[in-house]
């Protein structure tokens, strides 16, 4: 309840649903800056774990219920699961002197679909009750599949189930059922 009004940066903890090479991919055009977690990688096998620093592209000003709803939709958005504790606006994030800093300069977050009680919100929340069938990964390639590049996202859908340690047979399925 003290928390100070007013911020302007998005964070997000990633706990091994998504490489970090496979997050690059995604966020590309964005600008972010992501930080290694002290648990990344444990003993050289485990999964990437690490956090993410998005500027925004708007100064928001939630109380504690409006930044849970707005955090929520943003985590809907996602082509990966996000840890959800993220949604406490008074979070502390820790680092360690040891982790890797990866930066990326591109477009800021566009905060605007995910404001509650907003048209531009009620507009991304109809889109998303078609595609209730759909995981975040497909809903992902879906919603950022345009005119002209349909086979483009197709085979990287295609490459990611293969990141992902899907069989020939599998990853064949899984491309003709999205494009289906």
């Amino acid at each position: 309840n003290n928390a100070i009004q007013g911020f302007n940066l998005l964070v997000l903890d990633v706990d091994g649903d998504c490489p970090l090479t496979m997050f690059q991919d995604f966020f590309k055009d964005y600008t972010y800056l992501v930080y290694t977690t002290k648990r990344h990688k444990e003993n050289g096998t485990g999964p990437d774990r690490y956090r993410v620093i998005f500027p925004t592209s708007h100064v928001l000003k939630f109380n504690d219920t409006e930044y849970k709803e707005f955090m929520h939709n943003v985590f809907t958005w996602l082509p990966f699961k996000s840890d959800e504790q993220t949604a406490q606006r008074a979070r502390k994030w820790m680092t360690h002197p040891g982790g890797d800093l990866i930066q990326n300069d591109g477009k800021l977050f566009d905060v605007l679909p995910f404001i509650p009680k907003t048209a531009k919100n009620d507009e991304r929340k109809s889109k998303l009750e078609g595609q209730t069938d759909f995981t975040n990964l497909e809903r992902w390639f879906v919603n950022n599949t345009g005119e002209g590049n349909r086979s483009n996202q197709l085979l990287r859908y295609g490459r990611m189930m293969v990141d992902a340690g899907k069989t020939a047979n599998e990853v064949n399925t899984c491309v003709v059922a999205l494009n289906d």
